[in-house]
């Protein structure tokens, strides 16, 4: 399980970094004034949880959370503003309702399932 808590470090270093690239305009089309500093705050969180998570610090697997939970589901009504943090890679599920879009994005659920089992995992470890 050491290796998957590793992997799962890795894996959010790497969508950190892309998140932060995005964010601050050097990959792909500059974002617009709060959604580039949403997009900025939610990759240093990424960032920050996946330091941790390398040196193997318990809040780096606690601050992944919500930086995998702001990313799971992303709303776009047909009339009014939305919401949604793309941070990273995202491949997204899309359910069309009768007023709205909503995008599962899959990938961030799948590493948020992860990171909870981690979590757990170390739980049981240390209560042994």
């Amino acid at each position: 399980m050491q290796a998957v808590d590793k992997w799962a470090a890795r894996v959010l270093l790497l969508n950190s970094g892309l998140a932060l690239a995005v964010s601050l305009g050097l990959l792909g089309e500059p974002l617009d004034g709060q959604t580039a500093t949403v997009a900025f705050g939610t990759a240093m969180l990424g960032f920050v949880a996946a330091v941790l998570s390398l040196r193997r610090h318990p809040a780096g697997l606690w601050a992944a959370l919500p930086y995998y939970a702001v990313q799971s589901v992303s709303y776009f009504p047909f009339a009014g503003t939305g919401f949604s943090v793309k941070a990273g890679v995202s491949i997204g599920l899309v359910l069309q309702f009768k007023q709205a879009v909503v995008v599962l994005n899959v990938l961030a659920l799948l590493l948020l399932g992860v990171t909870i089992a981690l979590l757990v995992w170390r739980r049981r470890l240390a209560s042994r």
